[in-house]
C-alpha cells in the first residue's frame, strides 16, 4: 500500500505531513479539504491509506470511514484530547505533537498491520482444519475453552518464533 492520500481542511496541514513523509517511500497522491472531494477521489482505489485530521468541514473522521471501501483504510491525526472522540476501533489514531519519525514509524505499524491482517486471511481450509483439530484436542486433553487452546497455541508460538499453523501442527505431531 504505497498511495497515499491526504485530507486536510488547512493547506498548511497537509504540506507539513506531505513534507513529512517525502522520501520516506510513501508518495502523496492527492490533498483533499472536504469529505465529497476525498470520497470522489478514492471512489476508484481499490488500496489506498488515507490519512486526515479529525474532522473535514463536510464530516468527521468516523463519517468519511463509514462511507470507504474494502482495502481503504484510515489515518487520524488528532489532538489528544480528540482521541477519545474518535470511536471506530478501524481507524488508526496518532496524537499529536507529530515530527516526522512518528508519523513514518506510525504509518509503517499501521500498513504492517494490515498486511499481517492480509496474510492471516490466505489460511487454505487444510490449514483451518490443522487448527480447529489442535484446539479441539487441547480442549479434550486438557479441559481448555477454545479460547484458551487458541491463547495457548498464540502464546507457544509467540514464544518459540514458529507461525501459528506450524505450532499447531507440532501439537498434533503432524
Amino acid at each position: 500500500m504505497d498511495r497515499v492520500v491526504l485530507a486536510f481542511s488547512k493547506d498548511e496541514t497537509a504540506d507539513k505531513i506531505k513534507m513529512m513523509l517525502d522520501g520516506s517511500g510513501y508518495d502523496v497522491y492527492t490533498v483533499c479539504h472536504s469529505k465529497a472531494e476525498l470520497l470522489r477521489t478514492v471512489s476508484d482505489m481499490d488500496e489506498v491509506l488515507i490519512i486526515m485530521g479529525y474532522k473535514l468541514p463536510d464530516g468527521t473522521v468516523d463519517d468519511v470511514y463509514d462511507d470507504l471501501m474494502e482495502g481503504q483504510k484510515l489515518m487520524s491525526i488528532v489532538k489528544a484530547e480528540r482521541q477519545s472522540s474518535i470511536y471506530n476501533q478501524d481507524i488508526f489514531v496518532v496524537t499529536l505533537p507529530l515530527n516526522r519519525q512518528l508519523l513514518i514509524n506510525s504509518v509503517e505499524t499501521f500498513v504492517g498491520i494490515i498486511e499481517r491482517r492480509k496474510h492471516r486471511a490466505k489460511r487454505t481450509p487444510e490449514e483451518e482444519k490443522i487448527i480447529r483439530d489442535a484446539k479441539a484436542y487441547l480442549m479434550e486433553i486438557h479441559r481448555m475453552s477454545e479460547e484458551q487452546a487458541h491463547r495457548f497455541i498464540q502464546k507457544r508460538s509467540m514464544d518459540t518464533g514458529a507461525k501459528f499453523i506450524d505450532t499447531a501442527r507440532m501439537i498434533l505431531n503432524i
